[in-house]
């Protein structure tokens, strides 16, 4: 009736139905025989910690139902998102909840190493940007990077500020607090006077060899694929990739989707024939060093100091990949 996924003392439940109604009878009859389980082996639920979220396809009609998820008659709260190991997912699934949670965490990332930054030699600001900053803002990318570009734009906005601060202009960052004529010496008062301006990004990310977080998911997402492939673990994941009869490189995919595998699938063969890769024993630390150097040439042809689109379209990787002679 139910599929079932423990972390520590976390239970979490997902119950398919044809309708809401269906989902609801079914949810409550395995609520029920949860129970029981509870009773005989002298467990108890908490209750107030309890929830559900109601996932709906985008094109379902509104439901009437007034059937509420209950144990011993004691109601479950209803709500419109919930944290599943660290990932916020809505009912809508459009990951809006995660990344506004995820970027206000990266603002308060952000002002952390801004108060810490002139105490720690620069040659460990770089580890202290994947330490502190991209360890959260890649966690579980491979689920949520392919949210609205709008959304994804929030994190690439947060990164670049993150990087203004730990390898921008200091000197130029604190003279817009300047600005005012009453503060400003009689000499720099002179209209011709360079206005404080947001440093661009792009030369940044290019000197300290950071990839942006479009491109971060690309490589997060090819990197957990060739692992799944290559190890077949774990199975349950493996046995949903469809490998090709002909060509042991190549995915098969029947119609696109908004899922893990869909969207890997099309990566993966998108990226696998640049890398020149025929079989599963190539090493991954290479492949880590090619796919990296292949998404950094990318994301910085054409403009020197813009970003465009290309700057990310995973379409373009073979035009710019460097092969090792």
């Amino acid at each position: 009736v139910g599929t079932f996924f423990f972390f520590a003392d976390d239970t979490n439940i997902f119950v398919q139905g044809k309708s809401a109604e269906d989902a609801l009878k079914k949810g409550n009859n395995l609520l029920r025989s949860l129970k029981n389980y509870m009773i005989l082996n002298k467990l108890h639920i908490n209750m107030t910690k309890c929830c559900y979220v109601h996932f709906k396809p985008k094109t379902s009609p509104p439901s009437d139902t007034q059937n509420v998820l209950s144990i011993d008659s004691f109601p479950i709260k209803k709500t419109a998102s919930a944290k599943f190991l660290g990932v916020v997912i809505d009912e809508k699934l459009s990951w809006e909840p995660h990344i506004n949670a995820l970027r206000r965490k990266l603002n308060y990332a952000s002002a952390t190493l801004c108060r810490i930054r002139d105490s720690i030699p620069e040659t460990l600001h770089k580890d202290l940007y994947h330490t502190l900053f991209e360890s959260h803002m890649s966690y579980c990318i491979s689920v949520w990077g392919e949210a609205s570009p709008t959304l994804v734009n929030k994190i690439f906005t947060a990164q670049k500020h993150c990087l203004r601060v730990l390898f921008g202009n200091k000197a130029a960052y604190l003279d817009k607090f300047e600005t005012c004529a009453r503060v400003r010496p009689f000499s720099s008062k002179a209209p011709e006077q360079t206005i404080f301006e947001l440093e661009h990004t792009k030369p940044i990310f290019k000197l300290q060899q950071i990839l942006t977080v479009q491109n971060l998911y690309s490589y997060h997402t090819y990197m957990e694929t060739i692992k799944i492939l290559k190890f077949r673990y774990p199975l349950s994941l493996y046995e949903q990739f469809n490998i090709s009869n002909r060509k042991e490189m190549l995915l098969i995919t029947s119609q696109p989707l908004a899922n893990f595998i869909s969207r890997a699938t099309r990566l993966w063969n998108i990226i696998t024939p640049k890398l020149k890769l025929l079989d599963y024993s190539v090493k991954i630390n290479q492949v880590k060093s090619n796919l990296k150097r292949g998404l950094l040439d990318l994301q910085h042809a054409n403009d020197d100091i813009k970003w465009i689109d290309d700057s990310f379209n995973i379409n373009k990787f073979s035009t710019v990949l460097k092969t090792d002679k």
